[in-house]
């Protein structure tokens, strides 16, 4: 069982999205988070024993900051600010955050060869329509389950093109 060490976890979280942003799925190696962290070798693997416990835990990180992110503005939020805040997660998404949905892009693609794997994005992606609801709800506008998924997939997919596409946006 791996040590108890959550900063250490995350840390290593963190630097395998980075991996996995720059170098993709191929890229994405114990001994690469290993490297990048300036950890000896072996500490990956003892936090996330397999390559299928390595992308469920990046998928874990994500979906955690994906979310914090998104979360912003919750409980009160007006439907003039809810615009602003979409407006803001896009652009934060093609900027500051830019690492962290390339990895997800590749999370997703991996996903549909791995069914371990394909829970953990299947339930971020059930997260992140439940928080669309929600932050329409604090500004007063309901949205079906319907509504919210694709509001949400079409967030997801401006993205997607936005970082794949030089020139887009």
């Amino acid at each position: 069982m791996p040590p108890a060490n959550t900063a250490r976890r995350t840390r290593l979280a963190d630097a395998a999205i980075e991996i996995l942003a720059s170098h993709g799925a191929r890229g994405l190696t114990h001994r690469a988070v290993d490297t990048a962290t300036g950890e000896p070798p072996g500490t990956t693997s003892r936090y996330f024993r397999t390559r299928d416990a390595l992308l469920v835990g990046v998928v874990e990180r994500a979906r955690e900051l994906h979310l914090a992110d998104l979360a912003q503005g919750l409980p009160k939020i007006d439907q003039e600010a809810l615009g602003e805040h979409l407006s803001g997660i896009v652009l934060n998404a093609l900027t500051v955050n830019r690492p962290r949905h390339l990895a997800m892009a590749e999370l997703f693609l991996e996903a549909t060869r791995r069914p371990g794997l394909r829970q953990a994005v299947t339930e971020t992606r059930a997260a992140q329509i439940q928080l669309i609801s929600d932050l329409h709800s604090a500004a007063g506008i309901e949205l079906s389950h319907q509504e919210a998924t694709l509001l949400a997939a079409t967030i997801t997919g401006l993205v997607l093109i936005s970082l794949t596409t030089p020139g887009v946006l």
